[in-house]
């Protein structure tokens, strides 16, 4: 279904023990202050043993530490703990004030105004957690986390963040913000921070497509099997029908097929009541199978071809099934279907039509034998059928007038032990290998022993997909002349 390019959720973690924002509104100004520099800072070093109060530790990024082994206390290690490709960064750019809500440079930026203007800037959902419950968060909930913003250069957190590495972290400590692997120095550190923030938001939103997609495709997969294998019409909607709601998660859904001058719903996952059968030039479905082309519906209920009948639907997707039908997507929302929905739904109506064109083969197969098989049966001749697989050739099956004349065939019996000479066997052999009728005279016994000449004309019939089949068709040469002199005599 389509979905906004914005949105997501970001994770902020906030100086502080609680979970929520304490700001100068709930404690006061002054505490703020004390807490920003001293008190919350403090807690910290003492709960990690005091390696957050070490600013001469590494700053973790990627989760290797980054520092340059010669830089001492002061303004020289501070400037190698957010060193970064481009090098450095100058004393000149954490001296003094940096513009927007970063505040002081070296100082901890201000969380009240950096969430103030995330959650403006951002169209996605913020949640607010403290440094002790936000590993535990994302271990839980990270698959629905877009990033990690920390405020602060809390190194133990960043460190077990790391080691989480199921999100992307990015730190802001003004004047640098940065991903853990990729720290930049900016005038505007608020600003660089929301940049970053949606830039993030993007690429998850891109990575998270691309999953879904994926996620999609095998199950379409598996489904396709299954379509592909029925050997009924209605199996076949039915596993359509179950692809569309459990494979591709749509909710509504409706398989039309093509009955004479009619389109009718043959499977159905839609409310109460159920839909009617129309004209097949009639409604989104006419419409769409006369074009040949899928289409998405915004609104069902304006559409001006649209047979309402559920006003609670709006969002549509057409499809057609060849010539054969139309698969129809609907949702309670309006516009709720995109160019990958419409590609989903192409990619199953393909597997249905394929389905459903085999199926209609088989059954035109299955008449035609048919057909043939009782004239066979019925012929006042000798005949058999043949059949060749993997370079054998064996009989099918024999007539009753075969058996009359020359006795039983068990069927799968090879043909050189049935026929009497080589002349009669290569006779079968060329007709199925040129795929041509050939006649021919040949010699055979009755079943009381009776030597006869008999006129063979072997017929090949190898219908596609089935193996290479013949019809042998024996009419004995005597009783043709017999018939002609009885004819003759009853002229004169």
């Amino acid at each position: 279904m389509s979905r906004d390019a914005a949105g997501g959720r970001v994770l902020v973690v906030v100086p502080g023990t609680a979970d929520g924002l304490e700001t100068a509104d709930s404690r006061g100004e002054d505490d703020v202050s004390a807490g920003s520099e001293g008190g919350d800072s403090r807690n910290r070093d003492e709960d990690m043993g005091g390696d957050a109060a070490d600013r001469g530790a590494p700053f973790l990024r990627g989760g290797k530490p980054v520092s340059d082994p010669e830089a001492g206390a002061g303004e020289e290690g501070e400037e190698a703990e957010y060193s970064d490709e481009n090098g450095p960064a100058k004393p000149s750019d954490r001296d003094g004030s940096t513009p927007g809500a970063g505040g002081s440079a070296g100082r901890p930026c201000d969380p009240e105004a950096v969430l103030a203007v995330l959650e403006e800037e951002l169209d996605a959902e913020v949640v607010v957690r403290c440094g002790e419950t936000a590993t535990e968060y994302v271990s839980e909930l990270g698959p629905t986390l877009d990033c990690v913003v920390v405020l602060g250069d809390d190194r133990q957190l960043i460190h077990d963040l790391i080691e989480e590495g199921s999100v992307t972290t990015i730190v802001c400590e003004p004047p640098v913000i940065g991903r853990i692997d990729d720290s930049v120095v900016g005038e505007d550190s608020t600003g660089e921070l929301v940049e970053r923030v949606r830039v993030e938001l993007q690429n998850d939103l891109t990575r998270n497509d691309l999953r879904e997609s994926n996620a999609r495709l095998a199950a379409l997969s598996h489904y396709a099997e299954d379509i592909t294998a029925c050997e009924t019409v209605d199996a076949v909607v039915d596993r359509t029908l179950e692809a569309t709601t459990d494979a591709l998660a749509f909710d509504y859904c409706v398989v039309f097929l093509v009955e004479g001058e009619r389109l009718v719903p043959r499977a159905s996952a839609l409310p109460e009541p159920g839909v009617n059968t129309a004209d097949v030039t009639e409604g989104i479905a006419g419409r769409t199978l006369a074009s040949g082309e899928a289409e998405i519906v915004e609104d069902i209920q304006s559409d001006p071809d649209a047979i309402p009948e559920h006003g609670d639907l709006h969002g549509g997707l057409s499809v057609p099934i060849g010539e054969r039908g139309v698969i129809q997507v609907a949702s309670t929302d309006r516009d709720a279907f995109d160019e990958r929905d419409r590609e989903f739904v192409e990619i199953l109506a393909g597997y249905t039509r394929e389905a459903l064109e085999r199926i209609e083969r088989e059954v035109t197969l299955r008449t035609e034998r048919d057909r043939l098989h009782a004239f066979f049966g019925d012929l006042p001749v000798p005949a058999v059928h043949v059949e060749r697989r993997d370079g054998v050739t064996a009989v099918r099956e024999a007539n009753r007038a075969y058996a009359g004349q020359f006795g039983e065939i068990e069927p799968g019996t090879r043909l050189s032990e049935v026929v009497r000479s080589e002349t009669e066997r290569r006779q079968y052999e060329s007709a199925l290998d040129t795929e041509t009728v050939t006649t021919g005279t040949v010699d055979r016994t009755s079943g009381d022993d009776a030597a006869g000449e008999f006129a063979l004309s072997v017929v090949p019939v190898s219908p596609p997909g089935t193996a290479e089949c013949a019809y042998g068709i024996y009419i004995d040469q005597t009783v043709g002349l017999l018939d002609a002199l009885s004819f003759r005599n009853a002229c004169d």
